[in-house]
């Protein structure tokens, strides 16, 4: 009931207070971030680390052999193991042309995923939190172990789905003025009005605090061969995104366009619990925008 995640980005639609990008503005996203998945693949190959395209891009490689044609990002999984690797590796290669966001390094970002960000380009979403860094974007969501024990997992989880819900509330409060400007009082301004108050309970802590505290939490468990893995950071959440690990590893090669890029050893489960029926497009009505603010591609 007060989700907020997917109805931002539904927010996107028709809204006249946000920059709408243009097919061709699509298309030029989606070539620019091409180069960037290049740059990730190779810090990969080089230092040994795991990746595989998640949400929408593995979506996008299964269904059109490349992206959702609407979609303006790309989307990542790492193993937690190699996730807490890649910014210190990715940056010795490429600290002149990205930013990474990572709410270990910084204070200011404040979201439980990873961001590489091109430098000289601009896509300023509205939660966006450093705005001189808000540039086009890649995310990285980490994949963390769960445990066998369907208790435990479900201890795990309840605790984490609590955090996850403390750091919503408490982020929405910090952002309520500007978030409101572009929803008014409509149904999704009612459920910002709550989160706000509920966040102001939890305000005894900063925000960057509780997304440490909820990191460490989410990442508690370190057994690399556990039955089950999960993306706790994604759009379902713990218990909606539990997956076999077989379903992820070995990783393997998939079409992306005109590139190869890794995916999950069995995309349809990870596929079917993400979207149901995933082969069925959308209709244009329910395709997923980005609240953008800002946009240009004028690198520097």
């Amino acid at each position: 009931m007060l989700e907020t995640n997917l109805k931002f980005k539904n927010v996107a639609i028709g809204n006249s207070k946000l920059h709408h990008l243009s097919q061709e503005d699509i298309e030029e996203i989606q070539k620019m971030l091409l180069d960037v998945m290049e740059d990730v693949a190779f810090v990969c190959k080089k230092y040994q680390l795991t990746y595989t395209l998640c949400g929408g891009s593995a979506l996008g490689a299964i269904r059109h052999k490349g992206y959702i044609p609407w979609d303006e990002d790309l989307d990542l999984c790492m193993p937690r193991k190699d996730y807490d690797q890649f910014e210190e590796k990715f940056l010795q290669e490429f600290s002149e042309k990205y930013w990474i966001q990572n709410v270990k390094t910084s204070k200011k970002y404040d979201l439980s995923f990873m961001k590489i960000r091109v430098k000289g380009t601009r896509f300023m979403e509205l939660f966006d939190p450093e705005e001189e860094k808000a540039g086009l974007f890649i995310d990285i969501f980490p994949l963390e172990n769960t445990y066998d024990s369907a208790f435990k997992r479900r201890i795990h989880g309840t605790i984490s789905e609590a955090l996850l819900f403390i750091c919503s509330c408490v982020r929405i409060r910090s952002k309520k003025d500007k978030i409101l400007q572009y929803l008014g009082n409509d149904g999704l301004g009612k459920v910002v009005r709550i989160k706000t108050v509920i966040g102001g309970f939890f305000s005894f802590f900063s925000l960057h605090k509780w997304l440490m505290i909820t990191e460490k939490f989410l990442s508690k468990n370190k057994d690399e061969n556990s039955k089950y893995v999960m993306i706790p950071s994604g759009r379902g959440h713990y218990f909606g995104e539990i997956y076999t690990r077989e379903s992820f590893f070995p990783a393997k090669e998939t079409q992306f366009e005109d590139r190869v890029f890794m995916i999950q050893n069995n995309p349809d489960e990870y596929l079917t619990t993400m979207y149901g029926n995933y082969m069925v497009i959308p209709p244009e009505d329910k395709r997923e925008r980005h609240s953008v603010i800002e946009y240009s591609l004028n690198k520097k």
